[in-house]
């Protein structure tokens, strides 16, 4: 008879735990899911891989971790397009800034790990998509309203952000086009920028 596995003890210190997931989503986001083991995992961390099991029952779980914590950024910047208390076109390029940052983390390799290896992930991630296009649609009926933006069907323009996204999530694309995640999404907003506002944006 073999030994009777024994239950590994766990171990919960969310600053340390945060800390890691943060470390690991820089990796993840960057390389995709195929090249980290639980062995490189934990040299990345420089801990053992006794103390990584500690804290993470697999490596799934870290992957869910990293998914989670990108899901908490777009909740963060939905709160961002519907604060009110900030000037319109000021809100407009500030998401520009914090969306370029957001997405030049994001590499296409691990969109698409994900969608293959973790579909249940991606469906996380389609889902907070849906949210953030519903959310993107109200902020540009908005600008309408107040006359900051051209009358310009809404639901087009946050559509358009969507078809844009998927389309950068493929790693082809940007190969194929030589460009990198973030020139795209810089030219594409300015180009999209320089056609919704009203003329006195454009001309500041």
């Amino acid at each position: 008879m073999g030994r009777k596995p024994i239950d590994k003890i766990r171990v919960d210190d969310p600053y340390l735990k945060d800390t890691w997931v943060k470390e690991l989503a820089n990796l993840y986001l960057q390389h995709g899911l195929g090249k980290f083991t639980m062995d490189k995992i934990a040299k990345k961390l420089n801990i053992s891989k006794a103390t990584l099991y500690k804290y993470f029952a697999s490596k799934d779980e870290i992957i869910d971790a990293v998914v989670q914590y990108k899901i908490h950024e777009i909740i963060t910047f939905e709160d961002l397009l519907a604060d009110s208390n900030i000037d319109f076109s000021e809100r407009f390029f500030d998401i520009i800034k914090t969306a370029s940052i957001m997405l030049a983390e994001i590499s296409g390799q691990f969109l698409h790990d994900t969608k293959i290896k973790h579909p249940e992930l991606f469906s996380k991630m389609n889902t907070f998509q849906d949210r953030a296009l519903s959310a993107s649609e109200k902020f540009y009926q908005q600008g309408i309203e107040t006359g900051v933006l051209n009358d310009i069907n809404p639901k087009i323009l946050a559509l358009t952000d969507k078809m844009f996204i998927q389309a950068v999530s493929n790693p082809r694309f940007l190969k194929d086009h030589g460009i990198s995640i973030k020139e795209a999404f810089d030219s594409y907003f300015l180009m999209k920028s320089k056609g919704i506002f009203k003329s006195k944006i454009n001309e500041a």
